[in-house]
């Protein structure tokens, strides 16, 4: 696996909305990405069962080869192949918290890495199934 050094990681820097203790996002766990959806600053995975990630910071795709792809990274849209099409039908199989990264693990071998930065804005959303309407902001 890499190790991206990305602003955040680590408790490198305060994070402006830490990732909650992993126990309150063991929900995670089992849900399968039925889509992903790139909008121009932002990219979203939804779930089979309801509930989606809206990722508005950088993030960081490893593939099932161990191959990193970096996302949303710089004041640019990302360019070049996605390789995110991997995750559809995946299943999380583990969840790990950091303070300031949230390692997402999949059944395929995939990780995604997602950083809450030291910015005075949100990184992002976590919808839980059933409870849409109360996001876990990070």
């Amino acid at each position: 696996m890499s190790d991206v050094a990305l602003v955040g990681d680590e408790g490198e820097f305060a994070a402006m909305h830490p990732f909650p203790p992993t126990s309150e996002l063991q929900f995670l766990v089992g849900l399968e990405i039925s889509q992903i959806c790139l909008d121009p600053w932002s990219t979203q995975v939804r779930f089979s069962d309801g509930g989606r990630i809206t990722v508005e910071g950088p993030f960081e795709h490893l593939d099932a080869q161990g191959r990193p792809h970096l996302h949303q990274t710089g004041d640019e849209q990302d360019i070049g192949p996605i390789f995110l099409r991997d995750l559809l039908q995946k299943r999380v199989v583990m969840v790990q918290r950091d303070a300031n990264r949230l390692t997402i693990a999949f059944d395929s071998g995939a990780i995604l890495r997602l950083w809450s930065e030291a910015i005075p804005y949100e990184s992002g959303q976590i919808h839980p199934p059933g409870r849409e309407h109360e996001p876990i902001v990070f």
